[in-house]
């Protein structure tokens, strides 16, 4: 007890147990002005997504949460001045490197400021991702039209740009699609030449694949074409005793481009006339075919397009009348009868094959005048007329005899 008298006694002593007195009624002090306080914050989450793109990776399901909660701890005033945009909170993706579900960390927020605090809890500390490998496949774009174009119409140089599309998405969506399909509708087309559309993806089922509607732009281009027969006219006369028998085409019918309402207004293309002056024998020959402004021949069907031109010679042909159906002309008076010596008279006629085997006898007229002759026996002309596109070759003569009439008696026609 003495000892501890002594020690009171020192001016040192009882300066230091002064200051301890000091500062703790400071601390009470402080307490009860300022105390400790604890804070919930959202800050902001940031990633590193973009290196999922080095390995094709992509988050399905789930995202990663654009904010976490974390609790500070510190004197009030500092507390209270501390904000969200103080901190720093990452979320690390650069260690997945392959697909599945994985459990990914969250970096310990770093506070930015300088107020004395302390971080005493992050929530969540981590979360569960799912990533899935983003694939790329080529399809060919498949041209599938519906509607219909009016007849002898089509389309001709048909081309899709692209021609192929390069799909890229998860690979469980890219699995799913079996092709890619233009659909093209025919009742639509008028004096355009390409349409831009989108073209769509279709799954093994024959559905639509729905992430990618909308998305494979294309642009299907086109000439719209009709089917017409060509026209071509002659020049000029052949040889001799030659005719044109016809003209023949090695294409029945030959496709023009152009726009919908100019085609509408043919019916036919003409082509320059083929001279056949002096030709005797049939030949083959390209044509220079006349069309009209805004219509083009469709290049495949001009490069084969020729004309045979098919020459024919005259045919002769004998044919045999009976002299029953020759008719006597005659102004003589009295009963006199006229008898024709000749039967039958065979005439040449002359014209084109089928036309002249086709004549019969009874297609001939054929007459004689018989006009101011005495009894006996006479050789007079025949007169006979053909029918159309047939000639007569040469001139006929038939004997007729005129007698008195001692019984029944042909009356002869007067003219």
């Amino acid at each position: 007890m003495n000892k501890i008298n002594l020690l009171f006694k020192k001016d040192s002593v009882i300066k230091v147990i002064s200051i301890l007195i000091a500062v703790f009624i400071w601390f009470i002090v402080l307490d009860q002005e300022n105390p400790y306080e604890e804070k919930i914050l959202s800050i902001p989450l940031s990633s590193n997504t973009e290196v999922l793109r080095t390995n094709n990776l992509q988050i399905i399901g789930n995202q990663i949460p654009s904010s976490v909660d974390i609790k500070i701890k510190g004197r009030r005033d500092h507390v209270t001045a501390v904000a969200a945009n103080d901190f720093h909170c990452n979320i690390d993706l650069s260690e997945v490197t392959s697909s599945g579900t994985k459990t990914i960390k969250i970096d310990t927020p770093k506070y930015l400021g300088d107020k004395d605090i302390m971080i005493t809890s992050v929530n969540p500390s981590s979360v569960v991702l799912s990533f899935e490998r983003v694939v790329g496949k080529q399809y060919p774009v498949n041209v599938e039209f519906l509607g219909k174009l009016p007849p002898g119409y089509e389309l001709v140089n048909f081309r899709v740009d692209p021609g192929n599309v390069i799909l890229e998405e998860l690979e469980s969506s890219i699995e799913k699609v079996e092709k890619v399909i233009a659909y093209v509708n025919l009742d639509d087309i008028g004096d355009n030449t390409e349409i831009i559309m989108r073209a769509t993806a279709i799954d093994t089922n024959g559905e639509v694949v729905r992430q990618f509607e909308g998305k494979i732009p294309i642009i299907v281009r086109f000439d719209l074409a009709r089917r017409l027969p060509v026209l071509a006219a002659t020049k000029g006369e052949p040889a001799d005793d030659f005719y044109l028998k016809e003209i023949t085409y090695s294409l029945p019918e030959i496709r023009v481009l152009g726009a919908k309402k100019v085609l509408e207004s043919l019916s036919r293309i003409d082509a320059e006339a083929i001279d056949i002056s002096g030709k005797s024998s049939s030949f083959s020959t390209p044509l220079s075919l006349l069309v009209p402004e805004g219509v083009t021949v469709y290049n495949a069907d001009a490069e084969k397009l020729t004309a045979d031109v098919i020459l024919d010679q005259y045919q002769t042909r004998n044919i045999n009348i009976p002299a029953s159906q020759i008719i006597i002309y005659s102004d003589i008076t009295g009963n006199k009868t006229f008898k024709i010596s000749d039967d039958p008279i065979s005439v040449t006629i002359k014209g084109r094959s089928d036309i002249i085997n086709s004549v019969k006898p009874s297609d001939i007229n054929a007459s004689i005048q018989a006009n101011g002759f005495e009894d006996g026996v006479h050789e007079v002309p025949l007169i006979i007329k053909v029918p159309a596109n047939v000639s007569l070759i040469g001139e006929y003569t038939v004997n007729i005899t005129i007698e008195e009439e001692t019984g029944a008696t042909p009356t002869p026609t007067n003219p």
